[in-house]
């Protein structure tokens, strides 16, 4: 421990000088105090690489185990169960690092979940026996409750409007995409896909109404036009 004489500052340090005024320090008949070390300070980032590689690990195991038993068992089953098996632990990842770790572009992020978890109830449905409720009642529904939850995320939040403009026109043509099924003869009930289709025709109505000259300058931003 050293004393500087100007500034009657004790220091514990090596050095010569006084941090303060720079003076020279002289030893003190003091005793030296104990310091107590600061904890290493460890990073969120570094516990979340840690979890995230054990569920790596966990994914892949399952991936594969799943897998060789389908294909074991597949003359007796006769379906590619593991499909779904493996769907569902990519819709994980997903919603891991879109929704849980992802940060800003709520209705990207929103967009992004709505397109997996639609994908994911498909393959559900495809290879449970093909009952067509996926295309039929659960994508339309889906795609409605992802619009509106970007209308209402747009309406209560002071942002920029061309924030929200990419994630509201994907929402919207993907709510046309049930209708369209329709009209191929692919779905057969047709009330969940015409509500979907008018919700997202009204929407895009709205937008150039009342959002017209944003959507225009929006555009030539970004077509350079």
């Amino acid at each position: 421990m050293k004393k500087c004489v100007q500034c009657q500052v004790s220091v514990n340090t090596e050095r010569k000088t006084c941090p303060l005024c720079f003076a020279l320090l002289r030893a003190s008949e003091e005793p030296s105090q104990q310091l107590t070390p600061y904890p290493k300070y460890r990073s969120r980032a570094v516990r979340y690489n840690v979890f995230f590689r054990i569920l790596a690990f966990l994914s892949i195991i399952a991936s594969f185990v799943s897998v060789l038993i389908n294909l074991i068992t597949y003359r007796d089953s006769g379906k590619l169960w593991s499909l779904v098996v493996v769907a569902s632990l990519i819709y994980m990842w997903i919603l891991f690092r879109s929704t849980i770790r992802g940060q800003g572009n709520v209705p990207r992020r929103l967009l992004i979940q709505m397109l997996t978890l639609s994908a994911l109830l498909y393959v559900i449905d495809r290879f449970s026996g093909n009952g067509g409720w996926s295309l039929s009642y659960v994508i339309p529904f889906l795609s409605m409750a992802s619009l509106l939850a970007i209308i209402i995320l747009l309406v209560s939040n002071t942002v920029k409007f061309r924030d929200y403009l990419s994630a509201l026109f994907a929402a919207c043509i993907f709510g046309l995409i049930p209708f369209i099924l329709w009209l191929l003869d692919v779905v057969e009930t047709l009330w969940p896909s015409f509500s979907a289709a008018s919700l997202s025709i009204s929407t895009i109505i709205g937008m150039f109404i009342f959002a017209g000259g944003h959507i225009k300058e929006e555009l030539k931003k970004r077509f350079h036009i």
